[in-house]
This record gives structure tokens, C-alpha cells and sequence, in this order.
């Protein structure tokens, strides 16, 4: 026979307690991966907006270095990556140069870089102005 003393309780955990302290812990183990999970998220898509960005800047510049680009020009293509890429070429301004036979350009240059993303295409706007000199004809 077992006998009860007041105020002193058995050793251990009842039913009640034990549920409520797994479902605290489920509770938090929730909150936790969906943060993490939002984070990952967030991540992968500054990823791929910097490595965009990247392209970008490195397809500007190859443009803007390269001699064979003028005005009114249209040029495109895709990366292996999976990046588009659109340049346009316009005129802003013309001048003549002293003794020169043909005159100083002006012209713009409108890069836009394209990606797909989880949630449709993301896109980036670069622009820049070129400075075209025609070189001096060759001296005798």
C-alpha cells in the first residue's frame, strides 16, 4: 500500500507537461527553418542580381572599348549562363574636327541584361556616353 504525504509530489512528468514542452520545441523548430529558409531565399537572389550586375559592368566596358562600335547599332546574345543581353548605339552630338575629314561622334550607349528568376525575368538598365575620334589619316 502506498501511502500519500501532502505536499510532496511524486518524481517525474505528467502527460500535459510533456506535450506542452514538445510543442514548444515544435513551435520554434518552425520559426527557425522558415527563417532560414527566407534567408536562403534572399540570398540566392542577391546571387544572381550581382552576378548580373557583373556581366553588366564587364559587357559595358567591352563596348565601350571596342573601336568598331557606332552609332545606330543594335547588337544581342545570350550567355552560357543563361544572361541576355541588348546594346543600343545613338547619336547624341557631331562636331567637326579642324582639318579632319570626317567629325567627332557622340554616342550613347544603352546596355539592358536580363535574367530569369523564380518569380519572372529581373532586368538591369546600364548606359554610358562614347567619345568617337576618327584617327588622323596616315602622314606621308
Amino acid at each position: 500500500m502506498h501511502r500519500i504525504i501532502p505536499g510532496r509530489r511524486e518524481a517525474g512528468m505528467s502527460l500535459l507537461e510533456v506535450l506542452v514542452a514538445i510543442s514548444l520545441l515544435g513551435i520554434s523548430f518552425v520559426t527557425i527553418f522558415s527563417g532560414l529558409s527566407a534567408a536562403l531565399r534572399a540570398t540566392s537572389r542577391l546571387d544572381s542580381f550581382d552576378r548580373s550586375n557583373e556581366f553588366a559592368t564587364r559587357k559595358l566596358n567591352e563596348l565601350f572599348l571596342d573601336p568598331s562600335l557606332g552609332a545606330d547599332q543594335r547588337l544581342f546574345g545570350t550567355t552560357p549562363s543563361g544572361i541576355d543581353w541588348e546594346a543600343r548605339t545613338e547619336l547624341v552630338d557631331q562636331r567637326p574636327l579642324p582639318g579632319a575629314p570626317t567629325s567627332a561622334q557622340l554616342i550613347r550607349i544603352h546596355l539592358r541584361v536580363s535574367w530569369r528568376t523564380h518569380s519572372g525575368w529581373q532586368n538591369l538598365n546600364l548606359e554610358s556616353l562614347k567619345l568617337c575620334i576618327p584617327s588622323p589619316p596616315p602622314g606621308p
